[in-house]
């Protein structure tokens, strides 16, 4: 299976992926198995689809792991368009909402959690094709399994830190459940957002982005007080901040941001720049990479973003890429012992399948790629 830009896939092609649009239900645009045709192909043009994944000769035998696998995908939306019609339904009742409101988001936290625990943490497909019309349910389910993963990770190195000041390593369980649970509801406040500035497809002028700028806050005022978690409002109120104090609403800096919302800020920034938006198409793991890379020490957390760096892999299995000696290859594995150099198969005849590790020959590299990830270091989680 690979991923391939919908302008270059061919008529009947199998499709690898199931491709979705939003819908609260879960169902999705097209499923995986699907065979490309000009008016499924028209279909998904018309949807803000700009690539899928196929089955085909040149990729066969490569897997691509989802970090959720279709059923928990389809539980989770549920869950997630529930949670926001449940605030809808509050606030037109002039009522918050109430942690017993959205009791199913608890179960798909502890779903995601199963998957990529199970997983062993390696670096998955973290996200799912998805058109710009289905990013803010998709965006909540696939910002979870970032952060849930980074999560794990880095309080298995890291610990938290209780109200003493004490690093701790216990109740870690219960922490990776909150912090799920506020990552489900990072954006809720974004019900407060009309509707002409969140789907806006250019540019937001000043005043509009004043607006939007009140989401997380408008989120926290939405949850009902003292029924709730703080930790969870920290992950709502706190997801924009940034560590060097220009975030927002409150421009907090350092340690004065809840270890969880440092969390919440890679998994978000990563996962929105990696998903079509009405403003913006999706742009490749690399890409988003790059941004959170670049941004250690500045915009995010450095321990959270070093955590990061050793478990997203900016050319995931099925990613095409070009080496630095001009042939295009296959990504068909990462390589844990350095994300930034996978085994490749080289793209050549039809029925050559020629093979290479990057990792074992220094002479290859993969064209415009600068960054390289921390070496990984085994964690137990």
């Amino acid at each position: 299976m690979r991923l391939i830009s919908l302008a270059r896939a061919q008529d009947g092609s199998e499709l690898g992926r199931d491709v979705l649009v939003g819908r609260a239900d879960g169902v999705p645009l097209l499923r995986a198995g699907v065979r490309l045709t000009p008016r499924y192909r028209e279909l998904l043009d018309r949807s803000g689809i700009s690539a899928v994944y196929v089955e085909d000769e040149a990729s066969e035998g490569i897997v691509v792991e989802p970090a959720i696998d279709d059923h928990t995908r389809a539980v989770a939306t549920r869950a997630v368009a529930g949670a926001y019609g449940s605030v809808r339904d509050s606030l037109s009742h002039g009522r918050r909402l109430t942690p017993e409101a959205v009791q199913g988001l608890e179960d798909v936290v502890a779903r995601i959690l199963d998957q990529i625990t199970c997983s062993g943490g390696a670096a998955l497909a973290l996200a799912d094709l998805s058109s710009a019309d289905g990013y803010t349910f998709q965006h909540s389910i696939d910002v979870t399994a970032v952060g849930l993963l980074l999560g794990m990770r880095y309080y298995a190195r890291h610990g938290w830190t209780d109200f003493r000041g004490e690093r701790r390593f216990d109740r870690l369980e219960e922490r990776m459940s909150i912090l799920g649970l506020g990552l489900l509801l990072h954006d809720i406040g974004k019900l407060a957002v009309p509707l002409g500035i969140l789907n806006k497809p250019g540019r937001l002028t000043p005043e509009e982005w004043a607006i939007m700028r009140t989401h997380p806050r408008a989120g926290v005022d939405m949850l009902d007080g003292s029924r709730w978690s703080p930790l969870v409002k920290a992950v709502v109120l706190r997801h924009h901040e940034r560590w060097n104090g220009s975030g927002y609403p409150d421009g907090r800096a350092g340690d004065d941001i809840h270890q969880m919302a440092r969390i919440a800020a890679v998994a978000d920034v990563y996962d929105a720049i990696t998903s079509d938006r009405l403003y913006a198409p999706a742009r490749p793991a690399h890409s988003g990479v790059t941004a959170i890379v670049e941004g250690s020490g500045t915009l995010f957390d450095p321990d959270v973003v070093d955590v990061f760096r050793q478990v997203v892999a900016p050319f995931p299995a099925g990613t095409e890429v070009e080496l630095c000696d001009g042939r295009r290859a296959l990504v068909v594995s990462v390589n844990e012992e350095a994300l930034d150099r996978p085994r490749v198969r080289i793209l050549g005849r039809p029925g050559e399948a020629e093979e290479v590790s990057l990792l074992d020959d220094p002479t290859l590299a993969i064209r415009g790629w600068t960054h390289q990830p921390a070496a990984t270091q085994p964690v137990a989680i």
